[in-house]
């Protein structure tokens, strides 16, 4: 199969795979709990490893237009931040699927195709599913933050009236 030494081809495809497995994957009792773990407890591993500095390259190229409704905009209400939370976590899941639907097909084409290929499966797995992966668990986190602060602000608003 030609298309199995295509590391960019099968990026793509895990893509596909990624975003039709999600709806699925959504039915199942398990999908809260995964869409709520972070793979680092602290937010500083994020920035380390270079979460940020990716972030910056996917908003200064086209990528950036592939995700359009996990923007934060201007004006801020909950259920729009709530929303917008459960697009990431969707994101992130799509990409946690393509991300292992890459690594066999890393292993394949290391055992056919030698290291050099698989070297390349690598790569594209990493920057084509991982650190988008980190990068949805990186600004999930934030997230979170931001919707805890605007839900403390409600309910001392309510308290208050």
């Amino acid at each position: 199969m030609q298309l199995l030494n295509n590391p960019i081809a099968v990026m793509f495809l895990s893509f596909i795979i990624g975003v039709i497995a999600d709806p699925v994957l959504r039915r199942m009792p398990f999908y809260g709990w995964i869409s709520t773990r972070y793979l680092f407890a602290d937010a500083k591993t994020y920035e380390r490893l270079g979460v940020e500095w990716f972030r910056k390259i996917l908003l200064a190229t086209p990528l950036r237009m592939f995700n359009t409704n996990i923007k934060l905009p201007k004006q801020r209400d909950l259920q729009l931040l709530k929303d917008i939370r459960k697009h990431i976590a969707t994101a992130e899941v799509s990409h946690w699927v393509g991300f292992a639907v890459m690594m066999v097909a890393t292993v394949y084409a290391w055992s056919f195709y030698g290291p050099k290929t698989g070297l390349s499966f690598v790569f594209f797995n990493t920057i084509g599913n991982l650190y988008p992966c980190l990068l949805q668990q990186y600004n999930k986190r934030r997230l979170y933050q931001l919707i805890a602060v605007m839900e403390r602000r409600t309910m001392r608003n309510e308290y208050t009236q």
